[in-house]
């Protein structure tokens, strides 16, 4: 075989490789599911305190955010929300249990309202509670079919 044979072959492959790979990057690895079922599992997950459980399928793009709202604050008050970002639910959990105490404020979440133009939202016609953190809304993108959260708003009764 001559030199320039084995050079194209050498480059040819190399090519069929390179695009090879960009084909299982394009693949996306998310779990198809509706954007219902995905809020569904972000509320039981957060009720219960493990929302590190649901890593393993990575229902995020890089990070993902967390604002709590205190309820009691004026409006224009500088410290009405605190707002942080996670690369992992995990970490999330494990900051949201570092602002407990004596397993307050208790978590809670309310039904399911609707899911539309990228933001979830849960029924709050009953009102709230002093000491209990809420699940309010999720704000939500779709990838490849797969729906995926930004951020989680909750709402803190104080």
């Amino acid at each position: 075989m001559s030199m320039n044979k084995t050079k194209s072959l050498v480059i040819g492959l190399a090519l069929i490789l390179f695009s090879l790979s960009l084909t299982v990057r394009a693949q996306s690895p998310c779990k198809k599911q509706s954007i219902q079922d995905l809020a569904k599992a972000i509320s039981e997950a957060y009720e219960g305190k493990t929302l590190g459980t649901l890593d393993a399928e990575k229902p995020y793009v890089g990070r993902v955010r967390i604002v709590i709202e205190h309820s009691l604050a004026e409006d224009n008050a500088k410290d009405r929300f605190v707002s942080r970002s996670f690369t992992s639910l995990a970490k999330a959990e494990r900051w949201l249990k570092s602002r407990e105490h004596e397993e307050m404020p208790a978590r809670e979440s309310r039904p399911l309202t609707r899911c539309r133009k990228g933001v979830c939202t849960y029924n709050f016609d009953s009102g709230i509670l002093h000491n209990h953190l809420y699940l309010k809304k999720i704000t939500y993108g779709l990838r490849g079919g797969c729906p995926h959260i930004k951020t989680i708003y909750l709402l803190d009764g104080d």
